[in-house]
C-alpha cells in the first residue's frame, strides 16, 4: 500500500513547511482504503530536550475531540434517552442563558451546531484553557456559570462557533449515562476504538508519551509553554490527548462508517446514526472558514467542504499550545490526521498538503515566507498603533485587540497582548512580523502562521481597517 503514497514528496513537503512554520515538532496518519499507508513523526517532541517526535507521542488535540463527543451524543440518541432537538432543558432543568425565552427554546441540536446563538469563548476566558479545574463537578459548574451570558442571536437564526455548546453537550452525557463524560467516553467510543495512546490526563497510563507545548517568542522561535487540562471543557477539545496513530485508527472507522476492526467488526454508530454525524446541518460563516475562504458547512463535530473540488470532511483543533487537524476524502477512501506540539496554521496546511499530494495533485497553500532581510517603512506602524474590534461575530478577535509597539525591543516591532499572564505562564502575545509595509504574519499564542492586513486611508479622518486572519477589524477612533 505505500507504494501509492508518494512519501518523497509528503516528507518534502512537510519540512518546508515546518521550516517555515518554525514548527518543534508533527506526527502524521495516513490511511487508504482501511490500511495505514503511512505514519510517521516529524522534528522534536521537546525543543530543550530533543527527545524525538513518533507517531506514538500524544498531544492535547483541541476542538477535533468535537466529533468524539457528538459520536457520544449520537450513542445515546440510538438508546431512546434524547433526540437532537429536545430543548437542552428537557435533560438540564436548572440550565439557562440571559434570555429566558432562549433558555427554553435552546435544543441539543443548536448546542452542536454552533446555532445556539453563543458567543464564541473569549479569548481571554480565564475558565476555558486557562484554568486547572480537575473536580468532578467542573462541567456542571461550567454550564451553571452560563447563566449570565447573552446571546448574540435566538437559538437557530445564524451560526458561530462557540465552544460552550459542546460543554453543555458533555454535561448532558454526564446526566444521561450517569458517568462523568471521561469515564463514558473510554467505555463507549475511546475504549471500543482500540485507542491506546488516548488518555485524558498524561497519568492515566505508565506507558503514555505526551510531547511539550510551546508557544512562539517575539522572533517566531518555539519555547516550551504549558498544557490546557480543564475539565470543564473536556467535552469541546481542551484535554484529549491523542497520538497520530490513534488518530488514524479513528479516521480509518469514520472512512468506515464507524465500524470497529478495519471495518469488520461491531460499529460504534448505527448508518443511519453514521448519516446524520456527517449531514450538513448549518451554513459556516466567510468569518469561520478560516484563510481557505471556501463554502463550508458544519454538521455535528465535522465541517463540510470541497478540496480543489474533492468533497471533504474535517476540523482543526486548538489549545492554544498544542493542535490537530483531520481531513478526509470519503470518496477516495483516504484520511489525513496531523498532531502536533505547537499551534500554527502550518497543521492544518500540511494536513491538506498531504491529501492533495496522496490524490496526485500539488499543495494549494503554503506557510508565509518572512524574509528577516525585509526592511519595512516603519513610519507608517505608529499609525497602526491602537485599538480594534471585528465587524463581525466569530472566534478570533473576540474583543478588543490593542496593537502596539513591543516594549521590550527597539525596532518598533508591533504586537497584540490577548491573554492575561499570571505566576506560572507568561501572557499571551501575538507577534506581528512583517511581510510588506502593512502585511504581517502573525507569530505567537495560537494565531502562528495567520495574515493581518491592513489598509490605510487618506480622508481627514485617517481610518485604519484591516483583515485579520479573514476578519474584518477597524481602529477604533
Amino acid at each position: 500500500m505505500a507504494e501509492r503514497i508518494p512519501i518523497g514528496e509528503i516528507d518534502g513537503f512537510i519540512g518546508e513547511q515546518m521550516r517555515l512554520g518554525r514548527m518543534p515538532g508533527i506526527a502524521l496518519s495516513v490511511v487508504r482504503d482501511g490500511e495505514v499507508a503511512l505514519e510517521r513523526g516529524y522534528g522534536v517532541a521537546d525543543v530543550v530536550t530533543r527527545e524525538p517526535m513518533t507517531e506514538r507521542t500524544g498531544v492535547v488535540i483541541g476542538s477535533t475531540t468535537k466529533a468524539l463527543t457528538c459520536t457520544a451524543v449520537m450513542q445515546l440518541a440510538e438508546r431512546g434517552l434524547l433526540t437532537l432537538d429536545d430543548p437542552i432543558r428537557r435533560h438540564l432543568p436548572l440550565f439557562r442563558v440571559a434570555d429566558a425565552r432562549a433558555s427554553e427554546r435552546m435544543t441539543v441540536r443548536h448546542a452542536i451546531t454552533h446555532t445556539a446563538g453563543l458567543p464564541p469563548s473569549a479569548a481571554d476566558n480565564p475558565f476555558f484553557l486557562f484554568s486547572d479545574d480537575d473536580a468532578d463537578d467542573a462541567l456542571e459548574r461550567y454550564v451553571a456559570s452560563l447563566a449570565a451570558t447573552p446571546l448574540l442571536w435566538q437559538p437557530g437564526a445564524s451560526w458561530t462557533y462557540a465552544n460552550d455548546g459542546f460543554v453543555i453537550a458533555g454535561r448532558i452525557v454526564e446526566v444521561l449515562s450517569g458517568l462523568p463524560y471521561e469515564n463514558y467516553m473510554r467505555r463507549n467510543v475511546l475504549g471500543p476504538l482500540g485507542l491506546a495512546d488516548t488518555a485524558f490526563s498524561p497519568d492515566e497510563r505508565a506507558a503514555l508519551t505526551v510531547a511539550t507545548p510551546h508557544d512562539y517568542d517575539a522572533d517566531g522561535q518555539p519555547y516550551p509553554s504549558f498544557r490546557a487540562h480543564n475539565r470543564a471543557s473536556a467535552a469541546a477539545g481542551a484535554q484529549l490527548i491523542m497520538s497520530a496513530r490513534d488518530a488514524g485508527r479513528w479516521l480509518r472507522a469514520v472512512l468506515d462508517h464507524t465500524r470497529l476492526d478495519g471495518g469488520s467488526g461491531e460499529r460504534l454508530l448505527s448508518e443511519e446514526s453514521y448519516a446524520e454525524l456527517l449531514r450538513p446541518q448549518a451554513t459556516i460563516s466567510p468569518a469561520g472558514r478560516g484563510l481557505n475562504g471556501a463554502d463550508a458547512w458544519y454538521a455535528l463535530g465535522w465541517t463540510v467542504a470541497t478540496l480543489d473540488g474533492v468533497p471533504t470532511l474535517g476540523h482543526g483543533g486548538a489549545t492554544i499550545t498544542m493542535g490537530s487537524q483531520f481531513i478526509l476524502a470519503p470518496d477516495h477512501r483516504l484520511a489525513v490526521a496531523v498532531v502536533s506540539n505547537s499551534v500554527t496554521e502550518a497543521t492544518s496546511i500540511i494536513a491538506e498538503g498531504v491529501l492533495s499530494l496522496a490524490l496526485g495533485r500539488p499543495p494549494r497553500r503554503s506557510f508565509p515566507r518572512v524574509d528577516p532581510s525585509f526592511r519595512p517603512d516603519r513610519s507608517l506602524w505608529p499609525r497602526l498603533a491602537g485599538a480594534y474590534h471585528a465587524l463581525v461575530p466569530q472566534n478570533k478577535v473576540t474583543g478588543v485587540w490593542t496593537i502596539a509597539p513591543d516594549p521590550d525591543r527597539a525596532d518598533g516591532r508591533l504586537r497584540v497582548r490577548t491573554y492575561p499572564g499570571d505566576s506560572r505562564r507568561r501572557p499571551g502575545d501575538i507577534f506581528m512580523l512583517p511581510l510588506s509595509d502593512t502585511r504581517f504574519a502573525l507569530f505567537g499564542r495560537g494565531r502562528t502562521g495567520g495574515i493581518a492586513d491592513f489598509e490605510l486611508t487618506t480622508d481627514a479622518g485617517g481610518s485604519v481597517r484591516g483583515v485579520w486572519e479573514g476578519v474584518p477589524i477597524v481602529k477604533e477612533s
